[in-house]
């Protein structure tokens, strides 16, 4: 799959979100006609899908990429946001984790003048998702961030990195129950940054602060926790309780089982609910060693990425295809709430960055076109296109 600039393109399918047979004309990247048909060229047992292009609020990195290097350049940058187009995902917040304020401001950086010399970039990265350091330290809610860097919640220490970023931070995942956390939840929210809670242990009156102060958001929500909670008392269960807040999900087979994910969906409904992928540097690429910036972690030949020799989780492998995939099998929505948490609810969330979706001639075309089987295929993107770029994988 090549990324192209183009001029004139056709896609066809089931248009989201009611599945109308459509076949949509696109001219120098926008919609120039849009005319319902009777029917689609669709292989046996397989159905021709329209979306919006998939937007994605954690992505570490991908094929061999790390948003988290010590390292970045801008050239890495716009490599990750080719590959993930070619999975469907337009729209996408580069995330870095815990590490030292001057590594976090080199990666920022670098993040923002990819953004402001590439056009590509540009549109597909809306900012930067900064999750960490201001986290729990202790083993469990502090996941596979480094120890080491955790630091209490600081409105300074935000404002350098977001200086770095020249104002590109767009989310900010923290711990609530940390000295400093509400100060900097008011201080971000009055700067137009969305506030998630994550990777930590707060209780019901920390979690009800937060969300008076501006936390809109709870952060791959089930995980980044404590091996063992109170059964009944716990800040999942708050946090799936308090309806002011969205969460997102990691739906790819290993960081939730299927029966807490059709659990957490139906408690959040698919209108509060957002997939995510947490996609690290091994996404896309063989079973193996890889990197997630300086830590070592292994790909499984289960798709599954840990810490070497360890069963613990250190972000994932997943593509949007195979998330929204898993989201179906495990969590039991439909395809057309699948979509919707992946496409509709992040742009949504993400409003002040971009504009929302629309399908009328004249708007900038932001498709996927794919075909859905559930089994044992799942989702195959065949052609994608934000504004002037497209391109094809010919499935």
């Amino acid at each position: 799959m090549a990324l192209k600039h183009n001029e004139r393109l056709i896609f066809r399918g089931r248009l989201f979100p009611d599945g109308r047979p459509t076949v949509i004309e696109i001219a120098d990247g926008r919609i120039a006609r849009i005319n319902q048909v009777d029917a689609l060229d669709e292989p046996v047992g397989t159905q021709r899908w329209l979306s919006p292009g998939f937007c994605d609020i954690q992505i570490n990195g991908f094929a061999g990429r790390d948003f988290c290097s010590p390292d970045l350049q801008p050239e890495d940058v716009k490599g990750i946001a080719e590959a993930v187009f070619k999975t469907g995902t337009t729209r996408f917040l580069a995330t870095i984790i815990t590490n030292s304020l001057d590594t976090l401001c080199h990666q920022a950086a670098t993040i923002a003048e990819a953004m402001d010399r590439d056009p590509f970039v540009r549109r597909s990265c809306v900012g930067i998702h900064l999750e960490g350091p201001f986290l729990n330290p202790e083993d469990g809610p502090r996941g596979a961030h480094p120890r080491e860097h955790i630091r209490p919640p600081s409105i300074p220490d935000f404002e350098r990195v977001q200086e770095a970023a020249r104002g590109r931070v767009a989310l900010l995942t923290l711990a609530p129950e940390q000295p400093g956390a509400e100060a900097l939840i008011r201080h971000a929210a009055s700067k137009n940054v969305i506030v998630s809670l994550g990777h930590h242990g707060a209780d019901w009156p920390a979690i009800t602060k937060a969300v008076e102060a501006g936390a809109r958001l709870c952060t791959h929500l089930c995980n980044g926790s404590h091996a063992t909670l109170p059964r009944l008392n716990n800040y999942i269960w708050h946090q799936l309780a308090e309806d002011r807040l969205w969460a997102s999900f990691i739906a790819d087979g290993h960081h939730i089982p299927p029966t807490t994910l059709r659990s957490v969906f139906r408690a959040k409904t698919p209108a509060r609910a957002i997939l995510v992928t947490d996609a690290i540097s091994a996404a896309g690429m063989p079973p193996g060693r890889h990197h997630l910036g300086r830590m070592e972690v292994e790909l499984t030949k289960e798709h599954k990425v840990v810490l070497p020799e360890t069963p613990y989780l250190a972000g994932s492998a997943a593509d949007m295809p195979w998330t929204i995939r898993h989201a179906i099998t495990d969590g039991c929505v439909s395809l057309a709430d699948a979509l919707r948490m992946t496409t509709i609810n992040p742009r949504a969330l993400l409003r002040r960055y971009i504009q929302p979706w629309t399908m009328r001639p004249g708007a900038e075309a932001d498709l996927v076109e794919f075909l859905w089987r559930a089994e044992p295929d799942g989702l195959s993107v065949r052609q994608t296109i934000l504004g002037p770029y497209s391109g094809v994988n010919g499935a």
